[in-house]
Formats: structure tokens, sequence, C-alpha cells
């Protein structure tokens, strides 16, 4: 989660999004990294019980009394199957859903703000058949400044644009 946060909120903070979307954002890629984290977290936490348990002998006091270790295991095998049916709901209901809506709130993001998607000093492919690279964006408005414009759409011709500053915006039917 942190590793998303690192990677992800100085693209969100400094494009002038309001705290709502931000939260919004985070909230619904908060569903990928849930499905990732309880089965690893499920894991670590038997490990560690088992571990404890096994280091301090308390499993050999527990056999010695006439536990036997099936019995020991089965809170942890019935819990297991809990959260095996609860993450089989979650992948099949929630996270589709959720991974649908924040595709649709990123894309409604960029074309209210075309500069989202651009990065300074680095070359952004996300319009087939051109990569374009600014060196610095604006967060409350589309202007940039630096653009270079790498155009490989014709494979015979390979142009490169150059500006010292520019407006970006889409066509009224947000194909280009």
């Amino acid at each position: 989660m942190f590793q998303f946060f690192i990677k992800s909120l100085d693209q969100f903070l400094g494009k002038g999004l309001s705290i709502w979307l931000i939260t919004q954002l985070i909230t619904l890629n908060l569903a990928w990294m849930l499905t990732l984290a309880v089965p690893m977290a499920m894991l670590v936490a038997s490990l560690m019980a088992f571990g404890s348990m096994s280091s301090d002998n308390e499993i050999t006091i527990m056999k010695a009394s006439g536990i036997s270790l099936q019995r020991l295991m089965l809170p942890i095998i019935a819990v297991s199957f809990i959260m095996f049916y609860l993450m089989i709901k979650f992948n099949n209901d929630i996270l589709p859903e959720a991974n649908h809506k924040a595709r649709i709130l990123l894309y409604d993001i960029s074309k209210t703000k075309p500069t989202f998607l651009l990065e300074s000093g680095k070359f952004s492919d996300d319009l087939q058949g051109v990569q374009i690279m600014v060196k610095k964006t604006f967060p409350n408005s589309n202007n940039i400044e630096g653009v270079y414009i790498y155009d490989y759409s014709d494979p015979k011709y390979k142009n490169l644009l150059t500006a010292k500053a520019g407006d970006i915006g889409f066509t009224s039917d947000f194909k280009k």
C-alpha cells in the first residue's frame, strides 16, 4: 500500500486534483492490494503462531496432555476456509467493480485534465503512434513547457516536433 502511495502521490498532488478525487482513487485501488495482502497475512500469522508455540515447546506440552495436532489445527483450518470463501466472493464481486470504477475515474480525470497523464521529464506513450515528453506542466491549466513529440505513426517517416511552450487538449470527439 505504501509503495502505491509513494509511486502515485506525487502524480496526484502535483496535478491540482481535489482531496476527494485522490481519496476515491486510493480507496478504489485498495481492492487489488487487499487481494494480495489477505492470503499473505494469513500465511504469516499462522507461521508466527505455530513457530512461537513450537519454540516455547507449547505444542509438545499440548500433545503430552492429550491434544492431537489435528485438534490444534482445527480453528486455523476453519478460519482459512471462511477466508477462502470470503476472498472468492470478494474477487468475483467487489474487485472487478472497483477496478472498473478506478479505470473510469482515471479516464474521466484525464479527459478533464489532459496534463494528468504527462509526467515532467518522462516520455508518455498513451496516444497510439506518438510519444510525448514535457519539461513542465502546470496543475491548474493545460499549459505545458519544453514539449517534445516523437511521431512514429508512419513507419517510413519518423518526425520529432519540439516547442518551447504549448497548450494541450482533446478534439471534440476525444480521440486525439
